[in-house]
């Protein structure tokens, strides 16, 4: 019998053995760890590396300065309103298992914080949770008004790697399945209404959402604009199934527990910039007079409110500067509120 492994390979270059690794015969080198390379490329770049004065520099600064206004969460009365909505028809339907649940509504302006209130919410009940538990299943949902997309959003959600396969009926009988396994106590159906296209909530979804009760399985919280309203309002069935409507409207400053929930939104927020480094000091957000023109300028609407304090912080890094001036709000309610046509006039010019 030939012995293979003692041939010689003709003009091979001979091989040099690694001390080391010989000395360690017999134990196997650990595999190198595979790269992931999703994020390959989503490097944030780091302003000291940069040189000052130039656009990129400018553009890093900018870049970290919005963002950071965009992860300011401040809870205001009405969402932890809300929040206890939530609990109230999660425990409820914590007690009534295997029967038909409640429902419960939220259909307000865009802006009111409708989905940061539901992610904040699922957030903290999510929060000690173990591996595979999802007691609270934020979705959301597009336009297309299909009962498809919406049992797909929902077994995807809930880490099901074929949610795109099956019949409607198959998909409907996984996901009460899916929502039984991870423990879901709660769903949360957040529309998301896209280029002022009509509500999400057609008929598909509103004869899903009343089989999803049916199954005595979860209570499910819908979250939507105002154009969903006649919608519901039409569908007595369904109406009958749910709570009282909840509400997170527009801020009126002629109402003094509105005016005062503002004004303290205004103070926490001014306060937030500063402790969180996107600013050197204080705007004064909540002085007299400016207070009132700032709710004028967003309607009352939070998420106005907020559109509009990035612009002026995205304005005054652009400029090289750390702190906002009344001029710097002007010029962000002219170029964000005014030439987005919420508003007409710019109330703060007045001031």
């Amino acid at each position: 019998m030939t012995d293979n492994s003692k041939k010689l390979v003709p003009n091979a270059a001979p091989v040099i053995k690694d001390p080391d690794t010989s000395a360690r015969r017999g134990v196997r080198s650990a595999p190198e760890p595979v790269r992931d390379r999703r994020d390959a490329g989503r490097v944030i770049p780091d302003p000291a590396t940069l040189r000052p004065g130039s656009l990129a520099h400018r553009s890093a600064l900018v870049g970290a300065a919005v963002a950071g206004v965009r992860r300011i969460r401040l809870p205001e009365p009405r969402q932890l309103g809300i929040h206890a909505e939530f609990d109230e028809i999660r425990i409820t339907g914590l007690h009534m298992q295997g029967m038909p649940m409640l429902g419960m509504t939220l259909f307000e302006v865009t802006g009111a914080g409708k989905t940061t209130t539901a992610e904040e919410y699922a957030k903290r009940v999510n929060a000690d949770a173990e591996d595979g538990i999802v007691p609270v299943l934020h979705i959301r949902l597009d336009n297309s008004g299909t009962a498809r997309s919406l049992y797909v959003e929902m077994l995807a959600k809930l880490g099901d790697g074929f949610a795109l396969n099956g019949t409607e009926h198959s998909l409907r009988r996984r996901t009460l399945e899916a929502l039984r396994d991870s423990g879901t106590q709660l769903v949360i159906i957040d529309e998301s209404n896209h280029g002022g296209k009509k509500s999400g909530f057609g008929g598909e979804i509103t004869s899903s959402v009343k089989l999803l009760l049916d199954g005595g399985v979860v209570p499910v919280a819908l979250l939507g604009t105002e154009e969903a309203v006649p919608i519901f309002s039409k569908d007595m069935e369904l109406s009958g199934r749910l709570t009282a409507p909840c509400h997170l409207g527009r801020l009126e400053w002629h109402d003094p527990y509105d005016q005062e929930i503002w004004r303290g939104f205004l103070a926490n927020l001014d306060q937030r910039l500063v402790d969180d480094g996107i600013l050197a000091k204080t705007i004064g957000l909540d002085d007299e007079g400016l207070d009132r023109a700032l709710n004028e300028a967003c309607n009352g609407i939070i998420g106005q409110l907020m559109g509009t304090i990035r612009t002026a912080v995205r304005n005054t890094v652009r400029d090289s500067r750390d702190a906002v001036t009344l001029q710097d709000l002007i010029t962000a309610v002219d170029s964000w509120n005014v030439d987005h046509k919420f508003i007409s006039y710019n109330p703060l010019r007045d001031l």
